[in-house]
């Protein structure tokens, strides 16, 4: 029995994610990828631009689809608390940006990858009650997994607009 099943009505729910990742060639590498409980696979390919020798740029790069999932959980995790709390919002749109940067040398053996920081922005158009759209936004990012994931160890910086408009969470 599944730890899905198992928890299953009683307030939580497991969520388990599976990926292999194995060499093409050069820099193009696929993975395999999916949630066990579907029963279903995705496969994904990526490469790395010019700017990496041998790297082609014929698929994103690991990054691209690593920000990617940020926005892309995000927004599911906007349309879940939308559509429970029966709120009409429309255009919904989720944009992350993340800056990284590399120092040292893998020659020298003191190479190392950080990422500095996420930019998410969230903007959507709605005529619902100003309170219900900024409790909306606080459950998507304390709902958002990815965001989570990363929260506490790099900075996160969240803004977000309402029909055209900054909007502030308090």
């Amino acid at each position: 029995m599944t730890d899905l099943v198992v928890n299953q009505g009683k307030g939580k729910r497991d969520i388990v994610v599976t990926a292999k990742a194995s060499s093409i060639e050069k820099w193009r590498k696929q993975v395999v990828a999916g949630q066990p409980e579907t029963g279903k696979e995705f496969a994904f390919i990526s490469d790395e631009g010019s700017y990496i020798p041998g790297g082609e740029g014929t698929a994103p790069s690991p990054l691209t689809y690593f920000v990617s999932g940020m926005a892309l959980c995000l927004i599911s995790h906007i349309t879940q608390v939308a559509n429970k709390k029966k709120l009409d919002v429309r255009n919904e749109k989720v944009t992350a940006t993340a800056h990284f940067h590399e120092e040292g040398s893998v020659l020298r053996g003191d190479a190392e990858g950080f990422c500095d920081r996420f930019e998410i922005n969230i903007a959507l158009e709605s005529e619902e009650d100003i309170s219900e759209i900024k409790q909306l936004i606080r459950l998507a990012h304390r709902l958002c997994f990815a965001e989570k994931a990363v929260i506490g160890s790099v900075l996160v910086i969240n803004t977000q607009q309402l029909n055209g408009k900054p909007l502030i969470i308090d």
